[in-house]
């Protein structure tokens, strides 16, 4: 019978330090979404007033539109109709081109101004939380499959052995107040063969259960 595949872990195995993992991933959810959507307002808001410049941009280029259909229009004249259109259409294009420009320009200022703002407003509110969260949250993942794959699914030794090189580990790794949590003898208990305690605090230290 072929094996399921095995999940990729996100949480820890212990209730206590996967509450807190979970607590801290609903929180950054939600205050991504929250400022996510404010500042999204905003830009929405402020790039809004760009419409002052398209309505700049539009006036011009109608000028300049109204010039070729006049320019048109007098180009049926005999004689001077060439000369008229010319004239006509040079003379409505110089009043309607710097509007057009200067619609396009202040269009431009305003969508980089509401960008600018709205990319800042970002950085304040979400750099700090990400920066604290976000480093944490991946050393602890990467901690909890490495070790996963270490322990549970990749030994091909006795689970007794596994113990003692967990207990080995620890007696070896953790700080002595951590063994004291789980042990009042370390030494002792490694002295004697009784490696469950020390191979206990190991897994904890990285999110497994016994």
């Amino acid at each position: 019978m072929e094996a399921l595949p095995v999940m990729p872990k996100i949480w820890s195995e212990l209730p206590l330090r996967r509450l807190k993992e979970q607590v801290a991933d609903v929180a950054t959810l939600i205050w991504v979404v929250f400022w996510g959507t404010i500042v999204w307002q905003l830009f929405s808001f402020l790039s809004g007033f760009a419409a002052a410049g398209r309505a700049v941009r539009g006036g011009g280029q109608t000028m300049i539109d109204s010039g070729r259909d006049l320019g048109a229009s007098l180009a049926g004249l005999p004689l001077v109709g060439s000369q008229a259109r010319d004239v006509a259409q040079e003379a409505f294009a110089r009043a309607g081109r710097p509007l057009s420009d200067f619609g396009t320009q202040l269009e431009q200022f305003i969508i980089v101004v509401a960008l600018a703002i709205s990319v800042l407003l970002a950085i304040v509110t979400l750099a700090p939380w990400l920066a604290r969260y976000l480093p944490w949250r991946l050393d602890r993942l990467r901690r909890l499959r490495a070790a996963h794959r270490v322990i549970r699914t990749a030994p091909d030794i006795a689970s007794t052995e596994v113990q003692q090189l967990l207990a080995m580990r620890a007696l070896t790794t953790l700080e002595y107040g951590t063994l004291l949590e789980y042990t009042p003898d370390p030494f002792g208990d490694w002295a004697h063969g009784r490696h469950d305690r020390l191979a206990r605090a190991e897994l904890a230290s990285v999110g497994l259960r016994p």
